[in-house]
């Protein structure tokens, strides 16, 4: 199925370079090489995914995310980062919660693509029924991605990253058992056999995650 992309990107021949390759394999891309032109793109088709340059003109890329987050239309588009070199992404995983991913850039359009196609089957969360599930005052709504909290008569939501709301959403439809890492790694990012999380280099930002539950 074609997706939408959105290439965020300063450099003309790479946001290029990288649109030829996503058409290539079926899916549709648009280029913005600021966010300004982000936001008005977006205004008329929201993407499926964002390629987001780290260093932008007027705003860095990280404030940028933090923005997409904090709209209520663009708050669950997935973005992969793109300019951060490998000893940098644990840092960038624990800056940004909902980072998805991140590349080097420019980077090997085979390896892009493949992180691109592994955070597309990502986003698909892994579910039994699209209500609700509460437990011990937990709730988590799978239609909407929201994670709320009882305490003292009130709720309170709860701010997760994608790959935390899937394992939340595990360890409450999967009660009274103990998992090891194996076991999550397969229940959850498995697609015909094969992880896409440990085929596509997560599996540093799978640890910090599950640290966090």
């Amino acid at each position: 199925m074609p997706m939408n992309v959105l290439i965020v990107e300063t450099e003309t021949s790479i946001a290029q370079s990288i649109r030829a390759e996503l058409q290539r394999v079926g899916h549709l891309a648009a280029i913005a090489d600021d966010a300004e032109q982000a936001w008005a793109l977006m205004s008329v088709v929201l993407p499926d995914l964002i390629l987001l340059n780290r260093m932008l003109p007027g705003t860095e890329g990280g404030s940028f995310a933090r923005q997409l987050r904090e709209n209520m239309h663009t708050r669950n588009v997935p973005f992969i980062m793109l300019g951060a070199c490998k000893n940098e992404r644990r840092d960038l995983y624990e800056r940004y919660s909902d980072l998805d991913d991140c590349v080097a850039r420019p980077s090997q359009q085979e390896e892009l693509i493949s992180r691109v196609a592994a955070v597309l089957r990502q986003r698909q969360i892994p579910r039994l029924t699209d209500e609700a599930v509460s437990i011990n005052g937990l709730s988590l709504e799978p239609s909407s991605r929201k994670v709320l909290m009882s305490a003292h008569g009130a709720k309170l939501v709860l701010h997760v990253g994608p790959t935390e709301l899937r394992l939340l959403y595990f360890f409450m439809t999967h009660p009274d058992r103990v998992y090891s890492r194996t076991d999550l790694l397969e229940a959850i990012f498995s697609t015909n056999g094969q992880s896409t999380l440990t085929s596509s280099g997560f599996e540093p930002r799978f640890d910090l995650e599950l640290a966090t539950i």
